[in-house]
């Protein structure tokens, strides 16, 4: 089993098992995660005795063998074409994943525990919840001959909704960490693209939008949330092809330097900007940049 142990210094110490599970991008679904083999894993430094095996080792015992994470996946979509240019598609799709590859809560050390290591507190992976996700994908985009160059827009939309739909376990242990697993990432997400191509030179300008989103920070009193609105970014290049191999280009991410509101509830822990945002948090970005394809 794969553990994560926070010392007396209050760091983490962890070694997880995401190189050797298929993903998906988004995060929604991580799909045939293999717990059988995850389970017999045991950290470097971990002994027997430690904390770490003796709450696994309970776990164990109360639930008997571990199944395997399994999903099922319904899709819809349509897709159009026009003589002019423009094109577009919308895909809805759910996606019900069953006992869920995540991280438990994290429990106390107690003092009758044998710890060498002088563990505080410990965590383990582990999959025991179930949870369903509901979405939307649309795209629309446009190319066309403008003057000397070939312009070009692109619109997309996503709208991602996961819900937790087993009980209490040790991944998803109270309310608290119910809604800490649903409202954590932004269900509206957008971008917009504006690209113009005249010969060797391009020029892209690109809106990204993200919805609102939850973040939580635990301290002694218990656990703080805070919402953050919505917010938009803006990104701008310009590039120049030398030949088929090589190509510079200049530009700037989030160009209008915009910063999201700041996190009242780490202010604690030295910083300014949520560290869970699902966006950058550190202004604008200014580049040069030359590619070699080959």
């Amino acid at each position: 089993m794969v553990r994560t142990v926070r010392t007396d210094q209050g760091h983490r110490r962890t070694r997880n098992l995401f190189d050797r599970v298929p993903r998906t991008d988004s995060g929604t679904a991580q799909h045939g995660a293999d717990h059988a083999r995850a389970r017999h894993h045991h950290a470097p430094g971990v002994q027997p005795g430690s904390p770490v095996a003796q709450r696994s080792a309970g776990d164990r015992a109360r639930r008997q063998a571990a199944d395997p994470e399994t999903s099922k996946t319904a899709t819809a979509g349509l897709t159009f074409q026009s003589r002019f240019g423009l094109t577009g598609s919308i895909d809805i799709y759910q996606i019900d994943v069953d006992n869920r590859f995540s991280q438990s809560q994290t429990f106390a050390v107690p003092a009758s525990f044998a710890n060498p290591q002088r563990f505080t507190a410990v965590s383990y992976f582990t999959n025991d919840f179930d949870t369903r996700t509901r979405g939307i994908d649309a795209v629309l985009s446009y190319a066309h001959r403008v003057g000397p160059g070939r312009a070009s827009l692109s619109l997309a939309y996503n709208y991602n909704q996961t819900k937790v739909r087993s009980g209490v376990s040790a991944a998803i242990p109270n309310e608290t960490q119910r809604r800490i697993f649903e409202e954590r990432l932004p269900q509206h997400n957008g971008t917009a693209t504006v690209g113009y191509d005249i010969g060797a030179v391009s020029f892209l300008a690109r809106g990204r939008y993200y919805g609102a989103w939850t973040d939580v920070t635990g301290n002694a009193t218990g656990e703080l949330f805070q919402r953050f609105g919505s917010i938009a970014l803006f990104d701008v290049s310009a590039s120049y092809r030398f030949d088929e191999h090589f190509t510079l280009r200049i530009g700037a991410e989030n160009v209008a330097n915009t910063y999201p509101a700041e996190a009242t509830n780490q202010a604690v822990r030295g910083l300014i900007y949520s560290r869970n945002a699902p966006y950058d948090t550190d202004g604008g970005q200014y580049y040069a940049r030359v590619g070699m394809k080959f």
